[in-house]
């Protein structure tokens, strides 16, 4: 049987910590849908230098959040481990968004520069608040149940900043814009930006780290790395977290290809994309309730299998668009019980440290989901582009070759379901792994 014992959170707690996301998740949209746009159309950088800008800007996101982890992992003040981080980012984090929105228009070099400056300074912000708020996870809650429902507030909230932003922003610039996108993306970044302020410091009055007492030991930086390598079930849990995320990227790169190019229907595409978001958002209050039956390592493993079964159906679905949503939605289900219960996973490995090695590794093993997450989504970016480009992918072209159809739908459905699939089954051996070290240890 599952988890039932459950700490009481509070309500206000819970929307606290969603709140905090919410904001954070803003920045996080606008650069999943709009920062090329952005870079090329507004801050005027040619195309072939924005590759190389963004190419360098996710190696960063890559590597900053694992020094931050580090930094963390050192330190402790007078108001909490992870809490101060939350008041000292808000402010410096809002208004490098603001500063991004007014890049100038002066010389070709000076606008790369500046960009590239404000979107390291914009991610370093990100990174500090993402792997502070998560850190904090294992203390604001003892037991899975509790932990699940904060995290549940807290994708319902960075879902929902994703439907806004892909939904609303272009319109919103357009009209405070009246046609000049560089105006209209300097106000629209700046209410984002006034909008992210409060709920942040909201974040940081609201929450307390009620579970947190400082560990005895401060391990060294190879001390922390042999702890994580000596876990074999840790190591596994990641790789498969890794995995699942290559696969869920090829299924969000190729959506627009899928839709233009194999179902003939790119007006079909926003509700493709909405049904992809709608069905995790309205399973944030099922999840908490399947761990009353399972536990979820069990879950996950479902989840990755189950997901890998709505991908083939995919295939049945054949040039019907309801059929396709329909299994949209049930990948979209599926998949959102892995993304929330990986940070309760990673929450209980910090409970295992600290009373196995007397270590805090919270916000370590934050990092390490985060890195395993940017690995995983950059190689899928690789392997999708030169599969692309093997195929005969014209990007000119209005209908495609037959070659290029089949490559379109294989990046989309049996890549990602394959992945699923391999994923899941190195998520049991992660399950088989902890529950042999369970019973050893007891």
């Amino acid at each position: 049987m599952g988890e039932r014992r459950s700490e009481r959170v509070t309500v206000a707690e819970m929307l606290s910590f969603g709140g905090a996301h919410f904001g954070t998740s803003i920045y996080m949209a606008f650069t999943s849908y709009y920062l090329m746009m952005f870079c090329t159309d507004v801050a005027l950088i040619p195309s072939a230098a924005v590759g190389v800008l963004l190419l360098c800007y996710r190696i960063f996101c890559g590597i900053d959040t694992q020094a931050i982890g580090f930094f963390i992992n050192r330190k402790h003040f007078k108001g909490g481990k992870y809490r101060p981080y939350l008041k000292w980012c808000a402010l410096p984090f809002a208004l490098s968004m603001v500063a991004l929105g007014l890049t100038p228009s002066i010389t070709p070099s000076f606008r790369i520069f500046y960009a590239a400056l404000l979107l390291f300074l914009c991610d370093l912000g990100w990174s500090v608040l993402y792997t502070a708020s998560m850190s904090m996870l294992p203390y604001l809650a003892k037991d899975d149940v509790s932990r699940t429902k904060i995290m549940s507030f807290s994708n319902s909230s960075s879902i929902l900043a994703f439907i806004l932003i892909g939904t609303f922003m272009l319109p919103v610039v357009g009209f405070f814009g009246g046609g000049d996108n560089r105006r209209g993306f300097a106000i629209t970044l700046t209410i984002l930006a006034a909008i992210t302020i409060p709920l942040i410091f909201n974040a940081y009055f609201r929450l307390k780290e009620r579970h947190y007492t400082e560990t005895r030991s401060k391990p060294t930086v190879m001390g922390i790395f042999r702890a994580i390598w000596k876990n074999k079930s840790l190591l596994l849990f990641l790789a498969g977290f890794c995995i699942y995320q290559l696969a869920d990227t090829f299924k969000n790169l190729t959506a627009y290809y899928y839709m233009t190019y194999v179902m003939h229907r790119p007006d079909l595409l926003p509700a493709v994309i909405m049904a992809g978001l709608l069905s995790p958002l309205a399973m944030q209050s099922v999840i908490p309730r399947l761990l009353r039956f399972a536990k979820k390592e069990t879950l996950i493993v479902f989840a990755l299998f189950a997901a890998s079964c709505s991908c083939f159906l995919m295939l049945a679905a054949g040039a019907s668009p309801i059929a396709l949503i329909v299994c949209v939605v049930f990948y979209g289900a599926f998949t959102a019980i892995v993304a929330n219960l990986v940070f309760t996973v990673i929450a209980s490995f910090s409970d295992d440290m600290r009373a196995h090695n007397d270590i805090n590794m919270s916000e370590i093993l934050t990092a390490a989901l985060n890195l395993s997450s940017n690995i995983g989504a950059g190689i899928a970016g690789l392997i999708a582009a030169v599969t692309l480009a093997w195929v005969g992918y014209n990007a000119e072209a209005d209908i495609q070759t037959f070659g290029a159809e089949i490559g379109i739908k294989a990046i989309y459905i049996l890549f990602t379901a394959v992945g699923m699939v391999i994923s899941g089954v190195v998520m049991m051996q992660f399950r088989r792994k902890g529950a042999k070290e369970q019973r050893a240890r007891s």
